[in-house]
């Protein structure tokens, strides 16, 4: 069986010698920066030695949505969204959106 097919409301992240169970729920954002990614909690920041494309192609969660080339977010963390200053407010954290993925972000949100 391949377990990185199947879907899962989890992920463990390494910290030193010991691995750390995280649900998807409570990551806000992960960003790409060289060869890592960064994925942040509302507690903390955690260091991932993989790409973007390959955390997102392994996380078979389709709330995190691409909100820049280098940006995925959780979509349901988002408290705010500025389309006229290209941001997306999620905590205390505001994250720049790119013109690309204004209409995926868009076909995201349920509104009156």
């Amino acid at each position: 069986m391949n377990y990185f097919n199947v879907p899962t409301d989890h992920l463990f992240l390494r910290e030193g010698t010991n691995y750390i169970k995280i649900p998807l729920a409570d990551i806000q954002f992960i960003e790409a920066d060289g060869n890592y990614a960064y994925l942040q909690t509302e507690q903390k920041r955690f260091a991932v030695k993989r790409s973007l494309s390959a955390i997102m192609e392994g996380l078979h969660a389709p709330t995190f949505v691409r909100a820049s080339r280098g940006t995925l977010v959780n979509f349901d963390r988002v408290d705010r969204i500025s389309f006229a200053a290209g941001t997306i407010q999620l905590g205390d954290h505001t994250i720049k959106m790119g013109k690309a993925y204004h209409a995926e972000i868009k076909s995201r949100m349920p509104r009156l």
